[in-house]
């Protein structure tokens, strides 16, 4: 897409605002019944963090205990997390930082058993054994800070206050990085080298931990200046002048794409096979993506991602879409594979619901997804409200089944809380009395 037909943000709200209200989980109406036999893919999206922190306890095979309960369920595609701050696998890298645990005293035991054996090659040996597909997760932008004793967060992180992000009102955040410095795009560019070195079938960049991903550095506002821009800081988002600002620093993330992709060249030319590179992001739409720091369009036109995996994060004081049918139209349109996002942990003040959680994966591929993508499916396969649903849903023919039982209509009905159950956890929904950021702040 050109710059002279990209569309604002006022417009694309115009655009999206009631005529996709119709098509959103919380409509409950839904287009043909699907073809039979069209299976799909279906992508827990783990922590081995998370699978330890809720048991509080180690059986020594943690790693393989938890994938193989993800077999247990239909679920041989893994996204398994490697890192955000800290790294959770042995590396040799010198900027990085195992997560030995925090100031909380439960997290002990996962720091225990982080530091006894490196959960990617344990995950690695076990999908070789049990034909599994495992893809190397790390969160792009989540450094935490001080909190919890900053264990939380890498020493090379803790190291560089120089690269820490300034808000839109010239304040230091220290829980994220800039990619406007050419120095953090290699250090998260050498994590996602050795993790394939070691083997992960791809690569999974969480652009979801945490948004938004570029911000008002100094140096990065002189730069724009010297092209003539104005203060970026005086910007409204309805402007155009500041989307024409988002996609200029926006840009340096798509650089960091592009530096990754040559140095994973020649990792793919020492293991002797392409490494996918999957992207997963906000589905708020693409002109909040640009916002949010991220340049889909571009990233897909230029071939830098092969996978797009979409996720219902919703973190703006923002009307939104709740649709994944521009990311559909997008990947069909250049040929890569599109997984919709589904949550298993419930956001703030909304509850676990079968029928709601159903429903979001019936719309998604009745919008077009080629399977989906299951946030902290280390916890969804553990929920016994869950777990008799897991197995049925790559099959679409027996979702749109399960969502035709009165009985089970009957015994999950629809309310506020519910509703909203599918979204990513660290959603902020307004209606529920839970603030959201307002979208001056990007």
């Amino acid at each position: 897409m050109t710059a002279s037909n990209r569309i604002t943000r006022r417009e694309a709200i115009q655009r999206t605002s009631g005529l996709l209200l119709g098509a959103t989980v919380l409509s409950g109406t839904y287009a043909a019944e699907p073809a039979a036999n069209d299976r799909k893919v279906v992508w827990g999206i783990a922590e081995l963090f998370e699978w330890i922190y809720r048991l509080q306890k180690s059986t020594g095979r943690d790693t393989e205990d938890c994938l193989q309960a993800h077999l247990d369920h239909g679920i041989r595609h893994v996204i398994w997390a490697i890192g955000r701050s800290t790294v959770d696998y042995h590396s040799k890298l010198p900027a990085t930082t195992l997560y030995v645990g925090d100031s909380r005293p439960e997290t002990k035991i996962i720091g225990d058993a982080l530091k006894q054996r490196c959960t990617l090659r344990a995950a690695m040996a076990f999908a070789r054994e049990r034909g599994m597909t495992i893809y190397a997760r790390l969160g792009m932008n989540r450094h935490y800070g001080s909190g919890y004793g900053g264990a939380l967060r890498s020493k090379w992180a803790a190291e560089h206050p120089e690269l820490w992000f300034v808000t839109k009102k010239g304040k230091q955040d220290t829980t994220r990085l800039s990619y406007f410095f050419p120095e953090y795009r290699r250090e998260r560019i050498a994590i996602l080298a050795e993790v394939a070195e070691i083997g992960a079938h791809g690569l999974c960049l969480d652009f979801c931990r945490q948004v938004p991903h570029m911000d008002y550095q100094p140096g990065l506002i002189a730069a724009w200046q010297a092209k003539g821009g104005s203060d970026p800081r005086a910007f409204k988002p309805d402007e155009p002048r500041f989307m024409e600002w988002c996609r200029f620093r926006a840009g340096y993330v798509t650089t960091f794409l592009r530096e990754l992709r040559t140095a994973l060249g020649e990792v793919e030319k020492q293991l002797g096979r392409h490494v996918p590179v999957m992207a997963r992001i906000t589905d708020c739409g693409l002109d909040v993506n640009l916002m949010e720091g991220m340049d889909v369009e571009t990233w897909v036109e230029e071939k830098l991602v092969d996978e797009l995996c979409t996720n219902p994060l919703w973190w703006l004081r923002y009307k939104y879409p709740d649709t994944l049918a521009p990311y559909a139209k997008l990947a069909r349109a250049h040929g890569i594979k599109l997984w919709g996002g589904v949550g298993c942990l419930p956001a703030a003040k909304t509850k676990v619901n079968p029928v709601s959680f159903l429903r979001r994966a019936q719309r998604q591929y009745t919008e077009g997804a080629d399977g989906l993508a299951l946030y902290q499916s280390d916890t969804g396969i553990r929920n016994p409200v869950l777990m008799p649903f897991l197995s049925q849903l790559a099959d679409p023919v027996a979702v749109t089944r399960l969502l035709g039982d009165k009985e089970l209509l009957a015994r999950w009905p629809q309310d506020d809380a519910s509703r909203y159950y599918g979204l990513d956890n660290h959603s902020k929904i307004e209606s529920l009395g839970v603030e959201a950021q307002p979208v001056e702040n990007l």
